[in-house]
């Protein structure tokens, strides 16, 4: 099922442990990005070996880092946005303070 309400997508995912992550992409459906104390998180990471999620990428559903240039009313405006690993937590690596 394609993405078709304007959403930006998960270009990319290196967090390996994730069970929406196939072959270096997200397949969650939607994700949620929040801050917490050190850093930007996709709080949708589901550290699993089971695989899991749909055929279709992955869009930003919500976005609660206000402070982020790409934050529209708590809605990512970015084109596209990169996840990536950091220990074991799921880090939007596309974040730019505003």
């Amino acid at each position: 099922m394609p993405v078709s309400i304007g959403l930006p997508i998960v270009s990319t995912c290196s967090v390996d442990t994730c069970g929406f992550n196939h072959d270096a992409n997200c397949h969650a459906g939607a994700i949620n990005v929040s801050a917490t104390a050190d850093g930007t998180h996709c709080v949708t990471a589901t550290h699993t070996d089971t695989p899991a999620g749909r055929e279709a990428l992955a869009a930003v559903g919500a976005c609660s880092r206000t402070d982020c240039k790409f934050n529209d009313a708590m809605v990512c405006n970015a084109t596209e946005i990169q996840v990536g690993a950091d220990f074991d937590t799921a880090h939007c690596l596309t974040f730019a303070t505003a």
